[in-house]
């Protein structure tokens, strides 16, 4: 007798379920002409800024690069560390050293697996620029401590949200807590997109300044 098969990710569910909503959509960006950048791409920022209470949001070709150009535009460097989480995606500690920055691993708090507040102090040098804070498996970081903790050493704090779209501390999304948010809408991510390149992937700034993304 075989057992039934579970599928491990089902995103032609997701299809289903939306289909009328995707088909619109579909046949109205190819009939536009437009399908890089546009109206459509600046629709898209605005309501996710929106929905993120955040200043602003810009479009980029993926997470990695979202980060990336976060830890660019606070001019991070050769020189400079940035404290990452030790359990995280690659991406997390690929944007860190993409710009000649040295990760900083902090361990995990066991019950969440998001990064732990009290491990960060002792991982402070003064080369330090940036904490790294990632939201994994749709569970926020505690950012209360962790931007408490920034806020007294002078430090900025970033958001690697690729894996948290929605989730909230208190009555406030994460991505609009941090300096600035990196996204992922790639396929297999909490809200996913749907083809290879067209993650898009968002960076965000909360608190007036940029926000990037794609």
């Amino acid at each position: 007798m075989n057992a039934p098969s579970v599928p491990f990710l089902d995103i032609g569910a997701t299809y289903v379920e939306c289909k009328s909503a995707l088909d619109d959509a579909y046949q109205r960006v190819m009939a536009s002409g437009w399908y890089i950048v546009g109206n459509e791409c600046n629709s898209f920022e605005e309501q996710w800024a929106a929905y993120c209470d955040a200043a602003h949001c810009v479009g980029v070709g993926n997470g990695l690069d979202a980060l990336v150009l976060i830890l660019r535009a606070m001019d991070i460097g050769p020189g400079d560390e940035v404290i990452v989480p030790s359990s995280t995606y690659i991406a997390s500690w690929l944007a860190v050293t993409e710009v000649g920055a040295t990760p900083v691993p902090v361990e995990p708090d066991p019950r969440t697996a998001n990064l732990d507040p009290s491990r960060i102090e002792a991982a402070i040098t003064a080369r330090t620029k940036a904490i790294m804070a990632v939201h994994l498996y749709g569970q926020a970081a505690n950012m209360d401590a962790i931007v408490r903790l920034a806020r007294q050493f002078g430090i900025r704090v970033i958001e690697d949200a690729a894996q948290a779209h929605g989730a909230r501390i208190g009555d406030r999304r994460v991505g609009a807590i941090g300096d600035a948010a990196g996204w992922s809408f790639y396929p297999g991510k909490n809200l996913g997109a749907f083809g290879e390149r067209s993650r898009q992937e968002v960076c965000k700034c909360a608190s007036g300044g940029g926000f990037l993304g794609g």
